[in-house]
């Protein structure tokens, strides 16, 4: 049976591990060929002996800084000198410096600026003539919850202002780009993970404790680059050619229980115990607002 991206080609960046990594294997695994890029050179080629020694089709450049306008031109034209015209872009590549804002120096700021939005505005841009070419296209971009609730840590702990700045602009600058680039029929989602192991949140984990981001969670478990890939898959495939313009969370929870996770049931019992009382007290038939 064919793939679910059977005679696509598909640009993914940041793909030396963690979540690119997974989905340069699971978009070769469907069928698309892949191009990829990082920083990490030797990673990277991990990656790339990886997709083939499943039986995929992937090239990749590298290192590419994709806040540096040249080479993302270059990705581009090496992208389309490797396979033609690609169908699907997912910008997964970002990277940011922790800090709370009054600890923050401008040099992390734009560090922050440069690799969590400008490279997406570089990558978002410059691949419009390709699809225009095409006739369509699919654009995926990473967000995060840390765009969205709280401060996206346990404890609301205030150390990625720049983050979550720069996440929140990357799911309206997706939103944006769905109604600009409506009439060349791309379509543009973005994806917010919450908390997945991978080697830039390994760090994270190992200090703090598992327990410190599952108790936050409606599933109990630590997403996987694997669960990103696969929503991935989706937004990128025709199944999902009714949907731009949305930001798809996986999260195991997080966003929809405020970050708090699932029923205290110590604290439900004492409410259920208020609430008796209180239907008990109340006068027959009378309402209280």
């Amino acid at each position: 049976m064919a793939g679910r991206l059977a005679g696509k080609i598909a640009l993914v960046t940041g793909t030396a591990g963690g979540q690119g990594r997974a989905a340069a294997l699971l978009f070769a695994a469907e069928g698309a060929k892949v191009i990829g890029c990082d920083l990490k050179v030797d990673n990277d080629r991990e990656t790339v002996e990886m997709v083939k020694a499943n039986g995929g089709e992937m090239v990749s450049m590298t290192p590419t800084d994709l806040s540096n306008e040249d080479q993302v031109k270059a990705l581009i034209d090496f992208a389309v000198e490797s396979y033609g015209d690609f169908d699907i872009v997912y910008n997964n590549a970002s990277a940011a410096r922790g800090a709370p804002v009054d600890e923050l120096t401008l040099e992390n700021w734009m560090f922050a600026l440069n690799n969590e939005l400008t490279n997406l505005f570089l990558m978002n841009k410059h691949v419009l003539p390709v699809f225009k070419r095409k006739g369509g296209g699919v654009i995926l971009n990473t967000a995060s919850i840390a765009g969205i609730v709280g401060a996206g840590t346990p404890g609301n702990a205030p150390v990625h202002f720049a983050h979550n700045i720069t996440k929140a602009g990357v799911i309206r600058m997706s939103q944006h780009l769905a109604i600009e680039y409506s009439p060349w029929n791309i379509r543009v989602n973005s994806i917010s993970p919450g908390v997945i192991l991978t080697p830039a949140t390994g760090f994270w984990v190992d200090a703090l404790g598992e327990d410190s981001f599952t108790d936050l969670l409606l599933i109990k478990r630590l997403g996987q680059p694997e669960d990103i890939a696969k929503a991935a898959l989706f937004l990128v495939s025709d199944d999902a050619s009714y949907i731009t313009g949305t930001d798809l969370v996986v999260d195991g929870g997080w966003v929809a229980s405020g970050g708090v996770g699932q029923p205290d049931p110590e604290i439900s019992s004492k409410f259920a115990s208020i609430l008796e009382t209180y239907r008990a007290a109340a006068p027959s038939g009378s309402a209280a607002s």
